[in-house]
């Protein structure tokens, strides 16, 4: 059984694999190479789903939890003097409230914390994958690779259980955060640079010189002018 395991399509927009199979890898323990990569690259996006979530939690925990500590604050120290009206101080005593009330419906400090430790354990699990895929995997048994497979799923669907379920909003972010080479090592990068500025010659013809070679897209230095024919 021949595989293609490194390949990178022509015509592939968005960011190179991050973790093809290794060139090494008995045939045996393909598939299960092939679903550490799946769980990488699924762990790699849930995670930074996650961590849009907790961004957009914290913000809204700082957009709602600061205005209420300051009107709490100003209608606390103004029940003390008479340098405001009531309905002031009233007012500002329900605005507080109404922002205070708002925190608690929307549990914006605690779903922030919470997506954040989501997304760490993503985080974790995708690095696990991809340590196991490319250094040890080659060197495992097909029951120890099984193995570590099944751990590191179980640890993939915990996790998801306990997560909440993020806005679409979040994904769209994620998603171009990702296009745009998020997450991405620079050893990663630096592989898939030279296909996207390289081009495939055409095949040779039959007793010309093998042109099937890759071709760089650099404009061809200009001829040498000899003093004699100026």
């Amino acid at each position: 059984m021949n595989l293609k395991r490194n390949s990178n399509p022509e015509g592939r927009t968005g960011p190179a694999p991050h973790c093809p199979l290794p060139e090494n890898l008995p045939e045996n323990l393909v598939p299960i190479g092939q679903e550490l990569s799946r769980l990488e690259e699924s762990a790699r996006f849930s995670s930074q789903v996650q961590f849009e979530a907790a961004k957009s939690w914290q913000r809204w925990n700082l957009i709602l939890g600061v205005p209420a500590s300051v009107f709490g604050l100003f209608t606390g120290g103004a029940a003390y003097t008479d340098a405001f009206e009531p309905w002031i101080v009233g007012t500002g005593a329900l605005i507080g409230a109404g922002l205070a009330g708002s925190m608690t419906v929307l549990g914006a400090e605690r779903r922030g914390t919470r997506a954040k430790a989501c997304a760490n354990t993503y985080h974790d699990i995708q690095d696990d994958a991809r340590r196991l895929l490319l250094i040890a995997l080659a060197h495992m048994s097909q029951d120890e690779a099984a193995a570590a497979l099944q751990s590191l799923c179980d640890r993939y669907s915990e996790t998801r259980q306990t997560a909440d379920a993020p806005a679409r909003r979040f994904y769209k972010r994620a998603r171009k955060n990702m296009e745009e080479g998020g997450q991405q090592f620079a050893v990663d990068a630096a592989k898939s640079v030279p296909d996207a500025q390289i081009a495939r010659a055409p095949a040779a013809a039959p007793g010309l010189p093998d042109t099937n070679s890759i071709a760089t897209t650099t404009a061809p230095a200009a001829p040498a002018v000899n003093d004699q024919e100026k």
